[in-house]
Formats: C-alpha cells, sequence, structure tokens
C-alpha cells in the first residue's frame, strides 16, 4: 500500500517539477493543471509498461481506457466544460492507480533496499525545487513559511540514511502535498501583484486621458471625448487585468484615431487660406508627436526597452525643434524617424500589458 502512495505522490510533485517561470509569466488553470497531471501520470505509467517484461492483459485494457479518457480531457478543458473534465481526470487517475496497483504486485518481490536510491534521487530533486520556491518567493514578496518543508526534507533525508524506506515514502507523500499548496500560493501572489500593478498603471492613465478629452474636445471630436468618458468610468470600475488591459488599449486607440484625424485635417486645410508658414506645420507636428511621447513615456514606466524609445524620440522632438531651418527632405526624414521610435516603443507597452 505505502508502494502505491508513493507513486500517486510522485504524480503530484511532477507538477510541482514543471519550470517556475510558468508563475513570472502566465500562471496556469486548476482544468489546465489537471491535464499536466494526468499526461505527466500516463507518461510515468507507460514508462513502467515497457520496462516489463510481459504486460499483463488487464494493464494493456486500463492503459488504453486511460489514454482514450485523457484525450477526452484535453477536449473538455478546450471548451471549458468544468464537469466533464473533472469526471475525466478522476476516472483516468483511477484507471492508472489501478495499474500501478497492479505493477506493484507484480514487483512485489523487489527487495525494499532497491528502491533506497531512487528516493534520494527524489529526495535531491525536491530540495531543488524548494530552492527555486524560495528565490521565487522572495522575488514576489510573499513570504512563505518554508520551515515546515525545511523539517520534511531533513527527516526525509535521516530517514533514507537509516534505510527506512517505508518512513520516506511517507515523508515524500507529505513534501509533495506541502510543495503543491506553496506552489499555487505562490501563483495566488503573482495574480495580486499583478492586478496591483495594472491598478497602478490605470491610476496613471486617469490624468493622461483627461488630457485627451481635452484635446478631442477643442478639436471638435465630441465622439471621441465621449468615448474617452466612458473608458474612464469603465477603467476605474476595472478589478482584473484583463479589463485594465483591454482599457487602456481602448484609449490608446482612440488615441491615435485623434492624432490620425488631426493629421488629415492639416493636409485637407487649405494652405494659403490658414497662412501657416512651414515652420508652423512643423511646429504642430512635433507638438502632436511630443503628446503622444509624453504620453508613451508614463505608459512604459517597468520596460526599459520602451522607454529608450521614447526618451530617443523626445531627445530627436527637442532637436528638430531646435533646427527648424533645416532642409525639407531632413526635417520630413527626422519626423519620420521620431514616428517610427515612438511605434516601436507602443508596440512594447501594448505588447506588456
Amino acid at each position: 500500500m505505502n508502494k502505491i502512495y508513493g507513486v500517486l505522490a510522485l504524480f503530484a510533485m511532477i507538477g510541482l517539477l514543471l519550470p517556475t517561470t510558468v508563475i513570472t509569466t502566465e500562471a496556469a488553470s486548476d482544468l489546465d493543471y489537471m491535464l499536466v497531471i494526468a499526461e505527466n501520470a500516463k507518461t510515468y505509467i507507460k514508462s513502467k509498461i515497457d520496462k516489463m517484461e510481459h504486460s499483463d492483459s488487464r494493464i494493456l485494457d486500463l492503459y488504453g481506457q486511460s489514454s482514450s479518457q485523457i484525450n477526452e480531457l484535453s477536449v473538455a478543458i478546450k471548451d471549458r466544460d468544468v464537469k466533464s473534465a473533472r469526471e475525466l481526470f478522476i476516472s483516468s487517475m483511477s484507471n492508472l492507480k489501478q495499474i500501478s496497483i497492479i505493477i506493484n504486485q507484480i514487483d512485489a518481490d523487489k527487495t525494499e533496499d532497491s528502491e533506497l536510491p531512487t528516493h534520494i534521487q527524489t529526495i535531491k530533486r525536491y530540495e531543488m525545487n524548494y530552492n527555486k520556491l524560495q528565490q521565487i518567493s522572495q522575488k514576489l514578496g510573499a513570504n512563505i513559511d518554508f520551515n515546515e518543508m525545511e523539517s520534511l526534507l531533513s527527516l526525509a533525508k535521516q530517514n533514507a540514511k537509516q534505510g527506512e524506506v517505508t518512513k520516506v515514502k511517507q515523508v515524500i507523500d507529505q513534501i509533495a502535498l506541502k510543495g503543491i499548496q506553496i506552489y499555487k500560493t505562490l501563483q495566488l501572489v503573482n495574480e495580486e501583484n499583478k492586478i496591483v500593478r495594472a491598478q497602478a498603471l490605470a491610476a496613471k492613465y486617469v490624468d493622461r486621458i483627461n488630457t485627451l478629452i481635452v484635446q478631442a474636445k477643442n478639436a471638435g471630436l465630441l465622439d471621441h471625448a465621449d468615448r474617452l468618458e466612458n473608458t474612464k468610468t469603465y477603467l476605474i470600475a476595472a478589478n482584473s487585468t484583463s479589463q485594465i488591459t483591454q482599457n487602456i488599449r481602448i484609449v490608446i486607440t482612440i488615441n491615435n484615431d485623434i492624432q490620425e484625424i488631426n493629421r488629415n485635417n492639416l493636409q485637407q486645410v487649405d494652405i494659403d487660406e490658414i497662412k501657416l508658414s512651414q515652420k508652423q506645420k512643423i511646429t504642430s507636428a512635433l507638438n502632436q508627436l511630443d503628446t503622444k511621447a509624453k504620453l508613451l513615456h508614463s505608459e512604459a514606466q517597468g520596460s526599459n526597452k520602451a522607454l529608450y524609445y521614447v526618451e530617443k524620440a523626445l531627445s530627436n522632438i527637442d532637436s528638430l525643434r531646435n533646427n527648424l531651418d533645416a532642409s525639407e527632405t531632413k526635417i520630413n526624414s527626422m519626423l519620420q524617424i521620431i514616428d517610427q521610435l515612438l511605434l516601436k516603443a507602443e508596440k512594447i507597452v501594448q505588447e506588456s500589458t
């Protein structure tokens, strides 16, 4: 029986042994996590079956059933059918458990001493993951208490040194469960941190939106001003990173629309009627680029690459303002370079949010 529990604990711990970078990029859902466990359990069982000299017919039948159920589980997860996914997960794991029981019965004549080196290696792997989890906890400021896991690892090593295979298995079970608890806690902390960062960015955007609203109204773009007002309301009320990101992207789109309309208006207005000099047009274009750059500078906080492009654009804007007597070709080239720098920064900001 202890052998069975040891195998099941290994299945659960496979999730803990996945690359820890998952926590800093994008946390997996519970449904996806079930599929990871099931597929790794299936892979583990398949490796055990391949090592057998003669496969029991019961094992092959159960393995075929579990493989089919795991395929159906993948489809249910894609469809977000929670009920079916859980039922298929439990059923497939039950079949894999039955296979492990049969295999353990076949291998019952093996001595415990032959198993001990495997458990020692497992403990070493758990120690490595324990260190990784500690590093992630410190990076996230999660303040996780690792005392219990430290004690369990020490106890497992002590039992292994004394040759207490049964006790080692029992402690490994506890380490696996504790590791999964810590892993899920870190996922929650990481998600909370993302929301806090997104809310801080949203607060910065509110001031920028107010500026854009004034610009839109002054330009007679009342529909755009109304859209900005509505987006600001939704942004303030947003309580998830996806909602905040969606509304920020709407603001960026509206800002781009306003700038495009202003550019088109400048092209359509008769130069003789408004009597704008070449310097005035360039200054107007620079002012638009300057406004866009300052908006992006606030949005790009936390991204060194985006800040680099924005600050380089701002530097070129100042340089061009001081050289308005340059040739038209050179001025147009500089305006194009500034616009390209801002487009690069804007793309990075959009991808990061």
